[in-house]
């Protein structure tokens, strides 16, 4: 196992992904509170000349939350969804897998590995993030919520596992890079929609998607212990199906 995590860590750092995801992480959490302190501003001198008057009320820190979490939700995870395929896939594509197993390596082990380096890789950037932010945050708005900002990077770190057991799964169960990257957003897009029916049944509430929602009531002090509690254990629980059925289908492979 040691001699996998060794390899994985060395493909994210010949590739340049140690700096890549801190860097892009570093860029949202210093421009996040900005675009938030100066939305104003940034409308005036967008629309100006044009007629249009656009002004929201005066920012609030709550408003450089929201921007932080929207840009990472949105544009951070983007890029996970699409490294996290090509990591996983990549010695399949490029013909390596039949000489890397021609060695006697545990296929579960090596699943793992590359779970557990990727994993590694986006938390210590997320935590990156989070100090960046509230530095700049606390700098432009003279108050931040590093206590909050702790718990709802962990629990925001909770749902890419989940997309990370789902990017494995497709790779797992596809042959191109392609196809696995479809796989993952069909994925995430048919657990959105299931949220949907979450009036008839109950648990659907607290599917990975309900993450976001938890994000922003432990931000405004709305969240329940309760609520929290059952969507990490969902998302997980998901997580680790994905991740049973990425091994399963990885053993029986004919490689």
């Amino acid at each position: 196992m040691k001699e996998l995590l060794k390899y994985d860590f060395y493909y994210l750092l010949k590739t340049s992904k140690f700096i890549v995801f801190p860097v892009v992480l570093i860029l949202i959490a210093i421009m996040s509170p900005l675009s938030a302190k100066y939305l104003n501003e940034i409308l005036a001198v967008a629309f100006e000349g044009s007629g249009i008057v656009m002004e929201f009320g005066e920012p609030t820190v709550f408003d450089s939350y929201m921007q932080y979490f929207g840009n990472v939700y949105e544009i951070y995870l983007y890029v996970i969804i699409f490294v996290a395929v090509g990591m996983f896939i990549g010695d399949k594509t490029k013909g390596l897998l039949p000489l890397i197993l021609s060695k006697p390596i545990n296929r579960t082990k090596y699943i793992f590995s590359k779970f557990i380096s990727f994993g590694l890789l986006v938390l210590v950037s997320l935590f990156i993030g989070y100090f960046v932010f509230d530095y700049y945050t606390y700098f432009l708005f003279d108050e931040v919520d590093m206590l909050g900002m702790f718990y709802t990077t962990l629990l925001y770190f909770v749902y890419i596992i989940y997309i990370i057991s789902m990017a494995m799964f497709a790779s797992t169960h596809s042959k191109s890079y392609i196809l696995a990257v479809v796989i993952t957003f069909g994925g995430m897009i048919l657990f959105g929609l299931l949220r949907v029916l979450d009036p008839i049944i109950k648990v659907l509430e607290y599917l990975p998607g309900s993450i976001l929602e938890n994000i922003i009531n432990v931000l405004t002090g709305d969240a329940t212990m309760e609520n929290i509690l059952y969507n990490i254990l969902l998302t997980l629980g998901i997580s680790t199906v994905f991740m049973t059925l990425s091994i399963i289908r990885f053993r029986k492979q004919d490689i």
